[in-house]
């Protein structure tokens, strides 16, 4: 068996080639195509080269493998995973299926994040005791485990021993998962409304702001970069029209000197068009570096709005109370002591202790979207807060959108099936692929755009 992702318009594709020939006729195919098992991903079949693929449709639902890569499962994650597989035996024996055909690999199985519910993969022409695949899928998530939740650790263990069982009873398996009688399968839960928290990627500890960002005017320092924004713009343009004036005065001169027969086997039209030439590309280089600077402008300007929220993110009224304190101090020391001949050494550029801040996405729309911080090693982006590190309040985002994920100093992102997906620079990620950010790179999630400062 071969599996690839596909992404259509709004829509994202898990497609499994089968190895063997399906009967396309037969009760098991037609209930399948019919999506009338309800924790079976909806599936349609296209047919190539005499072999049949099978596309299940997974938008806005995460792979268990992927979900849960780098999180523990607690007892609550437990009893949606175990639950889940007992509902869609329960399910299969109610339909008359083979359970043998159920795909049980945290690969193939897909959580809905909001409905906490799991769906699955069915494969005719696919079969491996479903036994063997329950005490294999059990394996898998023993490892990760939350050994600080001891019901998680208890229910782990014991129902890997029951996979190990010939024979295990449905009926024994529930009993085991909700044997507390605290937990109740989540589609028989009201939803509730998730408490509202301060994000933590908003709160910074105060050792984190470079000193240069908390004492530095900032009247002075817009002034500064605005004269040296000023300053270079003018000195780029004059190099280029200098240049291009004196190119077009000699020229010129060549021009005259044909004309009066000084420089008879040059043609004049050609050196009209070499005139011509020179001034053309005098403009364009002249817009080339109009447009460099207004992209640099545009980076120190979402370069300064990260360390404007940076700083305030963290509050500086403590901090500045104990610079007046030492201040005073330090001047009244200075009037009751006989100044000593002191020497300075070599004097310390100002920024070369600063800490540097963490990578982040600015938004493109200032005031609209807070800068998401990339403090995490996996920042999982969306609207849902119970779910995502970083909400992005807008409705075309999906509940769980992206992910980002931080190896050592790259971060690399990837489009966990959002409807209207995620895009970099204009190109559109495909599904399953992993992007390495680079500094500046547009990145869009469905019409939330953001800069990515590294």
């Amino acid at each position: 068996m071969r599996a690839e992702y596909k992404r259509d318009v709004s829509r994202n594709y898990l497609i499994l080639h089968g190895e063997n020939q399906v009967d396309t006729a037969s009760y098991q195919v037609r209930m399948l195509t019919g999506n009338a098992v309800p924790s079976i991903l909806k599936c349609r079949i296209q047919g190539l080269d005499g072999r049949f693929l099978f596309y299940y449709d997974i938008t806005s639902r995460q792979s268990l493998a992927s979900f849960y890569e780098q999180k523990k499962l607690k007892a609550s994650d437990l009893r949606i995973i175990f639950g889940g597989v007992v509902k869609i035996m329960e399910e299969m024996m109610e339909f008359l299926l083979n359970p043998d055909q159920l795909l049980l690999s945290p690969e193939y199985m897909y959580l809905d994040v909001e409905k906490q519910k799991l769906y699955f993969c069915c494969l005719p022409g696919e079969a491996k005791a479903v036994s063997e695949q329950f005490r294999e899928m059990t394996e898998y998530f023993l490892p990760k485990l939350d050994h600080d939740d001891a019901a998680a650790v208890t229910m782990g263990y014991g129902i890997y021993r029951k996979a190990l069982e010939t024979g295990v009873q449905l009926d024994a398996l529930k009993e085991f998962i909700y044997q507390s009688g605290t937990e109740e399968p989540a589609e028989n839960k009201e939803p509730t409304k998730p408490e509202e928290k301060i994000s933590e990627q908003t709160v910074l500890r105060e050792e984190q702001i470079p000193l240069d960002f908390a004492e530095k005017p900032p009247e002075w320092e817009e002034k500064s970069e605005t004269s040296n924004k000023t300053g270079g713009k003018i000195r780029g343009n004059f190099v280029w029209i200098g240049g291009c004036g004196l190119g077009v005065f000699v020229l010129l001169g060549i021009l005259a000197a044909c004309y009066l027969g000084y420089l008879p086997g040059v043609p004049i039209e050609a050196v009209l068009a070499a005139a011509i030439a020179l001034l053309g590309i005098g403009a364009l280089g002249m817009w080339a570096g109009e447009k460099k600077k207004k992209k640099q402008d545009e980076t120190a300007e979402w370069r300064k709005k990260v360390r404007r929220e940076f700083t305030d993110a963290a509050g500086n009224t403590e901090k500045a109370e104990q610079h007046k304190k030492f201040r005073d101090e330090y001047r009244e020391r200075l009037q009751f002591e006989e100044p000593e001949e002191t020497d300075y050494g070599e004097t310390v550029v100002l920024s070369a202790g600063a800490v540097k801040g963490p990578s982040s996405l600015v938004s493109k729309e200032p005031g609209e979207l807070a800068t998401i911080f990339l403090e995490r090693d996996l920042t999982i982006i969306g609207k849902m807060e119970n779910a995502a590190d970083a909400v992005i309040p807008r409705p075309t985002v999906s509940r769980v959108h992206a992910r980002i994920r931080k190896d050592e100093e790259e971060y690399f992102l990837a489009d966990l099936n959002s409807r209207n997906g995620t895009s970099v620079n204009g190109r559109m990620l495909r599904a399953n692929e992993e992007y390495q950010l680079q500094d500046e790179d547009e990145v869009d999630f469905a019409e939330a755009r953001y800069i990515f400062i590294k």
